[in-house]
């Protein structure tokens, strides 16, 4: 009867266990809001390391010069859910300075970043949310056109024009494979790196 409630009791432990492991393997990958909210980067797998680019701007006005704009490299793994090693800039105060970066997975939902200036205890740390899966990035074609709020009429013009313009200049990335989360999906898929 001991054996056997034993054996019960490590099978109720393993369990138990491979929830909690399941919660670990969770991802950074995928789009997260800024804790300003003004803003969302998507986060990429760049050669096993982090990467992440500006993708949503809450000022539409800004997706034109912004979008794509890389404010994250060269962040790699150190720990269960933890990357660092690597840089991020601010680019509302120096879109030319990087700082330090440490990215720590809180959970599926939360992201904390760390800038720092070669020391952790001279840092900025802030917590970003994961973006819903239908907000409507500056890299689709058809954000632009179908943004959530409409443009003031005499806005409506300069819009269509820089929904031509952004599709025009832009040409598909070429390189490596890189990694990217899909929210729709809930998984990771080889996408072109970019330049």
């Amino acid at each position: 009867m001991s054996a056997t409630v034993k054996c019960l009791v490590g099978i109720l432990a393993f369990c138990v266990a491979a929830p909690a492991a399941a919660i670990g393997a969770s991802s950074p990958h995928g789009v997260w809001i800024d804790h300003t909210g003004r803003g969302a980067v998507e986060i990429t797998d760049c050669g096993g390391k982090l990467c992440g680019r500006l993708v949503w701007f809450k000022d539409t006005q800004h997706s034109k010069e912004g979008c794509e704009f890389q404010v994250i490299g060269n962040v790699r793994p150190v720990a269960t859910n933890k990357w660092d090693g690597g840089w991020i800039i601010d680019p509302d105060k120096d879109p030319k300075k990087k700082y330090d970066v440490e990215i720590t997975l809180l959970s599926d939902t939360k992201l904390r970043v760390m800038g720092y200036a070669g020391m952790k205890f001279l840092s900025e740390t802030m917590t970003w949310t994961r973006a819903p899966s239908d907000l409507k990035l500056c890299t689709q074609p058809s954000a632009d056109v179908a943004a959530p709020s409409a443009p003031a009429a005499n806005e409506a013009p300069a819009a269509k024009k820089s929904t031509v313009d952004s599709t025009k200049d832009k040409s598909p990335p070429t390189g490596t494979s890189c990694k990217k989360y899909v929210a729709q999906i809930g998984q990771v898929v080889d996408v072109p790196c970019p330049p």
